[in-house]
């Protein structure tokens, strides 16, 4: 498979945290941070979890707010579920 070169321009506020994601070792370098965050915004899009940083902010907050209440699902539990939703949606696209 063969590597294609591309051209970006990124505001300055997004090239310091691709910058920083390197510094800090989280990826070995700008192609491998560009690489992850294109995976996982597609593994979103399929997802159908496409949100506005508006929106993003409003879920952690309701996602803080069931932590305080109790409202919480063990992590298995909550991955079985994902794999459920996942298969589910796969199937309804084939």
């Amino acid at each position: 498979m063969g590597v294609a070169r591309m051209n970006v321009t990124l505001n300055p506020d997004l090239e310091r945290v691709i910058e920083d994601e390197v510094k800090c070792g989280r990826s070995n370098d700008t192609n491998e941070f560009l690489g992850k965050a294109v995976y996982h915004y597609l593994l979103a899009r399929d997802l159908g979890q496409e949100f506005t940083a508006q929106e993003f902010d409003a879920l952690i907050v309701e996602g803080l707010e069931d932590i305080e209440r109790g409202d919480v699902v063990d992590g298995e539990e909550a991955f079985r579920r994902l794999r459920e939703l996942s298969a589910e949606r796969r199937q309804s696209r084939a």
